[in-house]
């Protein structure tokens, strides 16, 4: 297997409030915000006063194997991590990498994601039912 760059940051203060609060656990992503084009990848939850970031990773491609491997070094540092629940949006290889680190927890669609993907499905057969009449 070859080197491949992989960032994972995680602050005393972030470790604490997963702790508290890491029962329902977000991983959401952004994709092609910056001129590096490396996907930045947030590990949040929702706190007394909002949603808060208790890890972020940077890795060089957005494979299932780069996710798990963070995810991995996540958890390794919060040893006692077990979150009940995981939300997701909607990305095979983050679903997968989810799978491999904690198999046993289950993993939703957040609602945002799952009607966007909803919204593409049914407009792409809608052009495909025209263009079918077409030719």
């Amino acid at each position: 297997m070859q080197n491949t760059f992989l960032f994972v940051h995680q602050s005393q203060e972030q470790q604490r409030l997963l702790k508290r609060y890491g029962d329902m656990v977000l991983l959401d992503a952004t994709y092609r915000t910056t001129k590096y084009a490396l996907p930045l990848f947030l590990v949040v939850v929702r706190t007394n006063v909002g949603y808060k970031p208790v890890a972020e990773f940077i890795c060089e491609n957005e494979s299932t194997m780069a996710i798990s491997e963070a995810l991995s070094l996540i958890k390794k540092w919060n040893d006692a991590w077990n979150p009940n629940y995981f939300m997701t949006d909607y990305c095979e290889q983050e679903y997968q990498a989810l799978q491999l680190v904690f198999p046993n927890t289950p993993k939703y669609l957040c609602s945002f994601h799952r009607e966007q993907a909803w919204i593409r499905w049914t407009r792409e057969k809608v052009v495909q039912r025209i263009f079918s009449t077409w030719i």
